[in-house]
């Protein structure tokens, strides 16, 4: 599965997103856009990971995008 991953400084995680399961094509995409000092990431999140809750998430993220302690 594909997830997006917005990323601060030192790689901070700010936020993911997972598109909608099922959307329609005719409706459109739409996706986060990343802010100043900010970078949207696409990764291929491991399946053991899927059904993480966002905090749990967020801190295995850490390892996948090269998050640094500031």
């Amino acid at each position: 599965m594909k997830l997006t991953v917005i990323t601060g400084k030192a790689g901070k995680i700010i936020g993911t997103y997972r598109p909608a399961a099922g959307a329609k094509p005719e409706v459109g995409n739409g996706g986060p856009i990343a802010g100043p000092s900010q970078a949207v990431r696409t990764i291929d999140l491991p399946k053991e990971m899927e059904n993480l809750g966002a905090d749990d998430l967020h801190r295995q993220l850490k390892s996948h995008v090269g998050a640094t302690k500031k």
